[in-house]
């Protein structure tokens, strides 16, 4: 190594070094999962600031329906399926990068969000036609122009922003990117990816690195005797987990919690 070199490593491991005398923040929660014990509210973090989440499933397990919740919890900032506690900060703006929907579908997608919501600090971005590098240029350029305005940002699907979702290399560097700007933007980044049926987990090597650096690991199943049902697991979590619970589409296309009476009933 050169001189240069040796100063910008040098330089790293000084700016990349903890303190433990120094006091660190909590990072803002801005979604949690609501439990009830007898009398007691218990709020389970799921989405932090700065921070990533995966959301996996497989088709048409609902995954579309149930972070359209997701978005409307956050933007009306109460919860819309009451077992979304949303926390997000003020003048909160949030994002959806659709890469895998026809316009059509991702309009019917996008209205919903917005009828659920009314609220207009809300973005939703078709880029089924753009490359992969594309995707990921347009997202980081949206981030880029609304510093310091987004809270939190949804991808469906990640493994569109690669050429080969089993390619080490490739993949590695597409999770350190989205480790990159979660924390240079502060924004909550929420991957969703499909599953494979074999064994459910996440597809490829992307799905496994991502879980390995995820804050929460989210998993929509359908029920498979009330197909308009879907059950929401946290595979994995940093912090304490939750019980998992069921979501059902109403006749208006609208999603909503399942009660646990009702639960009782089909399982």
């Amino acid at each position: 190594m050169d001189k240069e070199q040796i100063k910008q490593l040098t330089n790293k491991l000084y700016d990349t070094r903890l303190d433990p005398a120094k006091e660190i923040d909590e990072p803002p929660v801005l979604l949690s999962v609501v439990e009830r014990l007898g009398t007691q509210t218990i709020y389970k973090p799921i989405f932090s600031l700065g921070d990533l989440s995966l959301i996996q499933g497989r088709q048409k397990s609902k995954k579309t329906f149930f972070t359209s919740a997701i978005c409307t919890s956050i933007l009306n900032e109460y919860s819309f399926i009451d077992k979304l506690s949303p926390t997000p900060p003020d003048n909160t703006t949030i994002a959806i990068f659709d890469t895998e929907q026809s316009d059509y579908y991702a309009q019917i997608t996008n209205k919903r969000i917005f009828d659920m919501s009314a609220k207009s600090n809300f973005y939703y971005f078709a880029l089924r036609d753009s490359s992969p590098k594309e995707r990921q240029q347009i997202i980081e350029h949206f981030l880029s122009s609304h510093k310091g305005k987004i809270s939190y940002l949804l991808i469906d699907g990640i493994v569109d922003l690669l050429f080969d979702f089993n390619d080490l290399k490739e993949c590695s560097e597409l999770v350190q990117w989205v480790m990159k700007i979660t924390k240079e933007y502060n924004v909550h980044i929420s991957c969703i990816l499909h599953e494979n049926n074999s064994d459910g987990k996440a597809r490829g090597h992307i799905g496994t690195m991502l879980a390995q650096k995820a804050e929460t690991v989210l998993r929509i199943k359908k029920n498979e005797k009330m197909p308009s049902r879907s059950t929401i697991t946290g595979v994995d979590t940093r912090g304490v987990g939750f019980m998992p619970f069921d979501i059902e589409i109403d006749q208006d296309g609208k999603p909503h919690l399942v009660e646990m009476e009702d639960n009782k009933q089909i399982f």
